[in-house]
């Protein structure tokens, strides 16, 4: 019986473990893929008149320096509270939601102006929606605009 007990503690406790392990805060997930974006993982590394910091903000060293110091986080917070504020307040009472995925971020430049860039998924709530377009955060002063699948 003492056997059983231990067992069935044991087997509860690994698939328990096993569950919280396997879950990443949205956080987690973008601070791993700056890694895989090559920023570094603690301190600063300086690559093509560039430095990079870990958290996803540079500086390229030109005369005069230009200094892009909107987070990937912050990114990521104010493209949710851009798309809450604009969209999703009037959405709710149909019971749809626009949301980012912290897993798509992506780094974006066009005519020399840098964004963050994650995809806008839109659907009911409680599900992960179809993907609808991107939503671009700019780097310098973290205002938020949509680049949807019709314009």
């Amino acid at each position: 019986m003492l056997r059983i007990l231990f067992f069935s503690f044991l087997i509860i406790f690994l698939i328990a473990f096993t569950i919280l392990t396997i879950q990443r805060s949205d956080e987690e997930i973008i601070r791993s893929k700056l890694a895989d974006m090559g920023y570094p993982e603690e301190d600063y590394i300086i690559v093509n008149k560039t430095v990079l910091y870990p958290d996803g903000s540079f500086v390229i060293l030109s005369t005069p320096t230009k200094k892009y110091q909107v987070t990937a986080i912050d990114a990521y917070y104010f493209a949710k509270k851009y798309l809450n504020d604009t969209y999703n307040k009037k959405l709710e009472k149909h019971n749809y939601h626009l949301d980012v995925d912290a897993d798509s971020i992506a780094e974006y430049e066009k005519n020399g102006k840098y964004y963050w860039m994650f995809e806008m998924r839109f659907g009911k709530k409680g599900t992960k929606g179809d993907f609808m377009g991107y939503v671009l955060v700019d780097r310098q002063s973290g205002h938020c605009k949509i680049r949807g699948l019709f314009g």
